[in-house]
């Protein structure tokens, strides 16, 4: 194997990568200390703070992939070495904030202990701290990693990117962004092949190459050896099949860790290990694209490039990720990184997925008329269980709709952008709707415009959205819906009328059937223990004597919507 680079000291070399990495790119800053990369202008007070790291040799990932929108910093080691625990945790406290701290890290031993043991001496020094391991390997199976688990690889990348967005908004607890970053963890699978080894800086070359008529399938990313030697050679269709069946196959119960289907929104990286030319990757991935439509599966987002790399590295990647909506919004949402070279989709579908405005304006006024109507009543429910001004919240930020959006609307043409109208609702709940009900509105109503941005892009030309579409959107935003809070069926919340309609709307009922399983969910919270939110508070004897109040007022909502 040839030993010649251009640097043949592995001593500098990282540090003088890391001080070139700032020099290229103002936005951020070298701390040499610590072989550390900074985003300066991240503020740990107000969002959760985002670090990662692990040994270098991997660019652009981690370092690579700091600045707004991703990682708040990251910390590197030596080649394909951990970093050490001062190193993180002088990263942790020049960085983090009141906001909490997490560590998003692949799964390798070094790297998970020193994170973890850092993580507890940030935790004794006062910092909120979370460790979020990735492991998105499926060549090894469960039977060979043991107890280990899976290891990671390029799919970390997406991790980071979902978390990282999320942060930015500020919205989400570090319990819940640690959340969301464990269900795409469960949601993603990657395997790699190469057709050779790397040779180390600063090391002396090794027998290890591989033959020149054979490919290893199922290589790390530190010169683990591959799981399978295919020999002789196959072709890059061949290949790519082979690769796909180990990500795909629901019969492989030692690596089926994801379960896909053509229905399942997922998304594709095609990484470059360091060593592919840019020309024969593009034709690489390309015939990924094919092979995957040859099994009915056509991504709904593809990333193409360099993401994690193996130095110069002759091989690549395969990561296959199960999104929601939620994570795609997340993936779809700007960041300035040189690692991430991403450009935010453009918004097409607003000329696809139109809506009738009239209809919707309409249905809009009625369900929030419906609820002023309804506002002493569901008030009264409150004032048993609760504080008493549940029915007063979803009555004025009902005036607030009939106000700002409604009025606004009525001489708007018949059709109008879906995806426009959501979006303000969303804000103008967000605005008007106090405590834990307006943040689960807004989230539904931000999840649900989401997934109909994803439908819209399939279309080839414009038409209206059609009830299908609305089934699957409610269906995403549900799920998003579930991400946040706990709460379910059983608990005494408004998720005891919302589940029961949507489940209803997926099982193919009418929206009359669909509304009634909804009021029967409402009634059924009479007389039922509450395990969240003020009512845990309240006497039982009262329970059984007024439904959940955010029940009541969401079947207000749905019948209004509805007409039924």
């Amino acid at each position: 194997m040839a030993a010649k680079h251009f640097i043949n000291d592995g001593t500098t070399l990282v540090q003088d990568a890391l001080h070139g990495l700032a020099l290229s790119n103002e936005s951020l800053r070298y701390d040499e200390d610590i072989k550390a990369i900074i985003n300066p202008y991240h503020d740990g007070d107000k969002a959760v703070t985002i670090i990662s790291g692990g040994g270098a040799g991997h660019e652009p990932s981690f370092v690579g992939l700091v600045g707004d929108g991703l990682l708040s910093a990251a910390v590197s080691g030596s080649i394909f070495a951990s970093p050490s625990v001062q190193q993180i945790q002088s990263t942790i406290s020049r960085v983090g904030g009141s906001a909490g701290i997490l560590l998003v890290i692949m799964n390798y031993t070094g790297d998970v202990l020193h994170f973890h043991l850092a993580a507890e001496k940030a935790r004794l020094a006062g910092f909120d701290t979370a460790v979020l391991v990735v492991g998105d390997d499926v060549s090894v199976g469960r039977r060979k990693s043991g107890k280990v688990g899976r290891r990671g690889l390029a799919g970390t990348v997406l991790v980071e990117k979902i978390v990282g967005a999320l942060a930015k908004q500020g919205k989400l607890t570090l319990q819940e962004l640690c959340k969301v970053g464990e269900d795409v963890v469960n949601n993603l699978a990657t395997v790699g092949a190469a057709l050779n080894h790397v040779h180390i800086v600063g090391k002396s070359a090794t027998e290890s190459a591989i033959h020149m008529d054979q490919v290893e399938l199922g290589m790390g990313i530190h010169n683990e050896p591959g799981c399978y030697v295919i020999k002789p050679q196959p072709t890059i269709s061949s290949l790519v099949d082979q690769m796909l069946d180990k990500l795909l196959d629901p019969n492989d119960s030692d690596r089926a860790y994801v379960s896909f289907s053509r229905d399942d929104k997922i998304c594709l990286m095609v990484n470059n290990l360091g060593g592919v030319s840019n020309l024969e990757f593009s034709a690489m991935t390309k015939t990924v694209v094919d092979r995957l439509h040859q099994r009915g599966i056509k991504p709904v987002r593809l990333y193409s490039g360099s993401f994690m790399t193996s130095l110069d590295g002759k091989g690549f990647s395969i990561t296959l990720l199960k999104a929601s909506a939620q994570m795609l919004e997340a993936l779809d949402a700007p960041a300035t990184t040189p690692g991430w070279p991403i450009t935010p989709r453009l918004p097409e579908n607003h000329a696809q997925a139109q809506l009738d405005e009239r209809d919707f304006m309409a249905s809009l006024k009625r369900a929030c008329e419906g609820i002023v109507v309804a506002e002493e009543e569901i008030d009264r429910f409150d004032s048993v269980v609760g504080d008493g001004d549940c029915g007063s919240t979803l009555a004025r930020t009902a005036r607030a709709i009939l106000r700002e959006i409604v009025t606004k609307g009525q001489d708007t043409s018949d059709e109008g952008d879906v995806i426009h109208n959501l979006e303000t609702l969303a804000i103008v709940v967000e605005n008007n709707m106090d405590g834990t009900s307006g943040a689960l509105y807004a989230i539904f109503l931000n999840a649900l415009a989401a997934s109909l941005r994803v439908i819209g892009t399939k279309l080839s030309e414009r038409r209206l959205v059609q009830r299908s579409d609305w089934v699957q959107a409610c269906s995403d935003a549900l799920q998003a819906v579930r991400q946040a809070t706990p709460a379910c069926v059983g608990d005494r919340t408004l998720m005891d009328a919302l589940e029961p309609f949507i489940t209803s709307l997926q099982n193919g009922a009418s929206e009359a059937a669909s509304i009634h399983a909804a009021r029967e969910g409402r009634d059924s919270t009479k007389g039922m223990t509450a395990s969240l939110g003020r009512a845990v508070y309240v006497p039982e004897q009262e329970w059984s004597k007024v439904p959940d109040p955010g029940a009541a007022g969401l079947v207000c909502l749905l019948e209004g919507l509805l007409d039924v």
